[in-house]
């Protein structure tokens, strides 16, 4: 079955870098983004907005595609089938790994994920344009048998820049306490008001989607 035995070796190391590289923990990002920033390697073409070039998921590819050939390269029998399935454990393993480890070992708020894609904030002014007023809809799961408290805030990159000063104001005057019920998938509501005069668009109401959160919780933070 196996054609070349020292092909395999490095066919299986590069798909285990990936597996570790492609893990999202502890922040919804791929654990690659903190080694290219410890590393003081750019992650995305704009980092401020975190859009453009994506270095590092490049790189994992890169590495992916490295270990699957030689893996297939390195196997007499069943070459096509073995490959699809390590593709498949190292592509989808590592978030089912840290979905487990949530259920099970992991403490506070690492229990806790976040749905960006279903989360949403409405800014609307009063009617004398005095208020600004902001109301955010976050969804989150909560995946162990134990609540679990909190601190948000609603993180200041965005891909489209005129969106940022609506979404840092939701962080004003303090951060907001959100408590998640065990095993449950919650939408929290968390509001805020700030003198319209703060903000000189003449925009009455905005809505933004899809943006990122950071959560605290004794000293640590996560971003999500």
């Amino acid at each position: 079955m196996i054609r070349e035995r020292s092909l395999l070796i490095k066919g299986l190391t590069f798909l285990l870098a990936v597996f570790i590289l492609n893990i999202p923990f502890p922040n919804s990002t791929p654990l690659s983004h903190s080694v290219f920033s410890f590393l003081g390697l750019p992650i995305y073409g704009d980092e401020e907005t975190m859009t453009g070039i994506q270095y590092a998921s490049n790189a994992w590819g890169i590495i992916l595609l490295l270990g699957l050939f030689a893996l297939y390269k390195s196997l007499n029998r069943h070459r096509l089938k073995l490959t699809i399935l390590a593709a498949f454990i190292v592509i989808s393993g590592p978030g089912h790994m840290v979905e487990a480890m949530q259920k099970t070992v992991l403490p506070g708020m690492y229990v806790v994920s976040y749905d960006a894609e279903n989360s949403i904030c409405t800014f609307e002014r009063n009617k004398e344009e005095t208020v600004l007023t902001g109301t955010c809809d976050l969804s989150f799961k909560n995946h162990s048998s134990k609540p679990v408290t909190f601190e948000v805030a609603l993180d200041e990159r965005s891909y489209f820049k005129e969106d940022t000063p609506f979404l840092l104001m939701m962080n004003k005057p303090r951060l907001h306490t959100v408590t998640l019920e065990p095993k449950t998938y919650q939408t929290v509501e968390i509001t805020s008001s700030v003198k319209a005069a703060d903000f000189p668009s003449k925009i009455s109401m905005s809505e933004v989607n899809g943006f990122h959160v950071n959560i605290y919780q004794n000293g640590k933070k996560r971003y999500l």
